[in-house]
């Protein structure tokens, strides 16, 4: 009789321990669900801002670079090697943000 109790005991810890590893693997699930929406609305933010920023004209832009080509090589290595490149990428990104959040209402920032 005391082995009836003892297999029938390990039997229903076994069922339990089953119904307990479903509930984890069914929390981790809705998890990833959860974490794969946040990064999929993520995602979709991205590509409307590269579409954005493919729409811009840059033809000035490229006007500009095609005077740099007669620069001597010499120069260009110095303006390289000082990172003058980047230090006007910078530049250009802060007068950009600020110019943004110049179009948000309340964000005026003081300027």
């Amino acid at each position: 009789m005391s082995a009836f109790f003892s297999m029938l005991l390990a039997k229903v810890t076994a069922v339990l321990e089953w119904i307990g590893a479903l509930w984890v693997a069914v929390f981790v699930a809705l998890w990833d669900l959860v974490k794969d929406g946040f990064a999929w609305q993520f995602e979709q933010m991205l590509k409307i801002a590269i579409a954005g920023i493919g729409s811009i004209d840059t033809s000035a832009v490229d006007a500009y670079a095609a005077q740099v080509g007669p620069l001597p090589a010499e120069l260009l290595n110095i303006l390289g090697l000082l990172g003058v490149g980047p230090a006007i990428s910078i530049i250009t990104a802060a007068i950009v943000i600020r110019l943004v959040l110049q179009l948000i209402p309340f964000v005026r920032l003081g300027s």
